[in-house]
């Protein structure tokens, strides 16, 4: 019997580790890219991050994921120095997430980008700073770094690469804190207005809305490209939206009754055209809808007339929608519509699912580790999408509890007993 060498196996098992840490990671080195002798970072598929102190011009043009893209300035911190946001042509693009909270002293932290030009990747922990305004780190940056992003365990970003100690015995890097920079890109979302040829559409989203992130994953993967998304979204914990002008503005524009407004609500801004509700069964109808208000818009049948302000809720418009309210109700055949949409939407995901799983089982390490990603984003998304059927099953089993429509009853058991055995394990 023929014995495998210790050094072929040790070999192999390094092979298998670059490869991984290949492919986890190659999301992260296409969204951080060069920006002249500095580095940037992508963030919310169209916006690239990096230092004041750089100095780029007002335009610039950054090799991305494979191609020359152009950017234009969107946002200049006011400080001495800090985030500098370009609002990049095209994409979306591969992007970093943004973490959700400040960092903590002692929580471990690495920088990403091309001090001296090279690729790196270093790592330290928080030693000081508010986390707000300014983190501090005990592994140092190099020139080239500026502009990238610190990131912490879960490679989410939470500052931006500012400057290095000069007393090279000294392990103290400079960056700008989460506060500092979720807000410069915050304001680089709600401040950049559309080129003329890409008409805005504004959705007014929460973090619980299910739908809402499925419309932002949909934007995110290209499927509607010829128009330029905001989301307005609002923040549970402290009861305020990212951008409360746009929402004045949309219930000054568009009178909305405020028993019909529920999240997301997607407006075309310009105009009076607003819906709410989405699914990614409705993507084709939503696109459609959208080609429609905009054309009415272009032809200029829209916003001739100053429109009369209306009461807005709370007095200035900043009281969100309900967030678990329904489209305005049209009756029972309505729900029976929308629990055949989402039906159908999780049959085409099941098909996808399967479609992933064959090829995880045909692929190499590499593959499968890909395939793996892609299955778990599947798992989530069906996972959703039976929330939804039952939460539509439910909706018309209420319904016919208060009707007296006992046939129709019995036939609402079958279905829901199918939709169950079918799709709910």
């Amino acid at each position: 019997m023929k014995h495998t060498h210790p050094k072929l196996l040790i070999a192999g098992f390094l092979l298998f580790i670059c490869a991984a840490n290949g492919t986890l990671f190659g999301a992260e080195r296409d969204a951080v890219v060069k920006v002249g002798g500095c580095t940037g970072f992508v963030v919310e598929g169209d916006l690239l991050v990096t230092a004041k102190h750089c100095k780029h011009p007002e335009t610039i043009s950054v090799a991305l994921q494979g191609k020359t893209v152009a950017a234009k300035r969107a946002y200049v911190t006011q400080r001495e120095d800090g985030p500098v946001v370009f609002r990049l042509a095209g994409g979306p693009y591969e992007s970093l997430p943004v973490a959700r909270e400040k960092p903590k002293i002692g929580d471990a932290v690495y920088s990403l980008g091309y001090p001296g030009g090279n690729w790196a990747r270093i790592e330290g922990e928080v030693i000081g700073g508010n986390g707000k305004d300014v983190n501090y780190t005990n592994h140092r940056i190099a020139t080239g770094n500026s502009g990238g992003p610190l990131l912490n365990a879960n490679g989410e970003v939470i500052g931006v690469a500012l400057y290095v100690a000069k007393d090279i015995s000294v392990h103290r890097s400079g960056f700008a804190g989460w506060t500092v920079t979720t807000n410069a890109i915050r304001a680089a979302q709600s401040g950049e207005t559309a080129p003329s040829n890409r008409p805005v559409i504004v959705v007014f989203s929460s973090e619980r809305c299910a739908p809402c992130r499925q419309l932002e994953r949909d934007v995110q993967a290209g499927h509607f490209r010829d128009y330029d998304f905001r989301f307005v979204k609002w923040n549970e914990e402290t009861k305020t939206w990212s951008h409360p002008d746009l929402y004045r503005e949309f219930w000054k524009s568009c009178r909305p009754n405020p028993d019909d407004i529920a999240f997301p609500t997607i407006w075309v801004q310009g105009t009076d055209r607003y819906r709410v509700g989405y699914s990614a069964a409705q993507r084709g109808g939503l696109l459609n809808w959208i080609a429609r208000a905009v054309q009415h818009l272009l032809e200029g049948l829209f916003g001739k007339n100053e429109p009369i302000k209306p009461p807005l809720p709370d007095g200035d418009g900043t009281q969100p929608p309900p967030e678990n309210k329904s489209p305005p109700d049209d009756g029972t055949k309505r729900l029976l519509g929308k629990l055949i949409s989402d039906v159908t939407a999780l049959r085409d995901d099941a098909k996808k699912t399967k479609a992933d799983f064959q090829q995880f089982q045909e692929s190499g390490v590499v593959g499968k580790i890909k395939a793996i990603a892609r299955l778990k984003s599947d798992k989530n998304v069906a996972l959703e999408r039976v929330e939804a059927v039952k939460s539509d099953v439910a909706s018309l089993r209420g319904r016919f509890r208060e009707e007296p429509l006992q046939f129709l009853w019995g036939l609402l058991g079958i279905l829901s007993g199918l939709v169950h055995r079918r799709f709910a394990s």
